[in-house]
């Protein structure tokens, strides 16, 4: 198999905007709870990091680009020394994130008549923990961890009194297979 090396600029310039690398950093000084982007951050035993950057925002950004507006958020947002340990750095949408089988666990709300929430109050409380609007038809909310996805299901119960019966976690098994549950139990 053929062997490439390149070289990457030193450091990479964010070919786009810099109002999206502002608004990262400010995400990153922010740790917040919820919404978007989600960061994900794993540091291996050598101390290197591999940064994932879930956000609807980079959908119209190359893949390079991307990486480099991660790259030069840290740098604003930490110091150069810990930026200087990222290794990895990949912005993803969270439709690619899900196509990849990163993001299995997914937040639903089969409504029924009775219920005493709307349509519209779900679908803009799950935007506002994060849900993705990429996809046609209704917001999309994705997580990796079964953990994540109770956190969210406890928050969206608290944010719409009465909701709680509403919200179904459900796991997808790739390949058409999915299992439904019921979070409170």
């Amino acid at each position: 198999m053929p062997r490439t090396h390149r070289r990457t600029e030193d450091p990479p310039r964010n070919r786009k905007s810099s109002r999206i690398v502002d608004d990262l950093a400010d995400e990153l000084k922010s740790e917040s709870k919820s919404g978007q982007p989600r960061i994900d951050e794993l540091e291996f035993i050598t101390g290197l990091i591999r940064v994932v950057v879930l956000w609807d925002r980079w959908h119209e950004m190359s893949h390079e680009d991307r990486s480099a507006a991660i790259l030069d958020a840290y740098r604003i947002a930490e110091t150069k020394e810990f930026a200087d340990r990222i290794t990895l750095a990949t912005g993803l949408t969270f439709p690619e994130a899900q196509a990849l089988g990163m993001l299995p666990f997914q937040i639903i709300a089969p409504l029924r008549r009775n219920d005493p929430v709307t349509l519209d109050q779900c679908h803009q409380a799950m935007i506002d923990e994060g849900a993705s609007t990429l996809a046609p038809g209704r917001p999309q909310l994705w997580f990796a961890t079964e953990e994540e996805a109770d956190a969210c299901f406890r928050r969206l119960s608290e944010r719409l009194s009465g909701s709680e019966p509403v919200w179904y976690i459900q796991k997808d098994l790739g390949q058409g297979g999915v299992m439904e549950w019921d979070a409170a139990q």
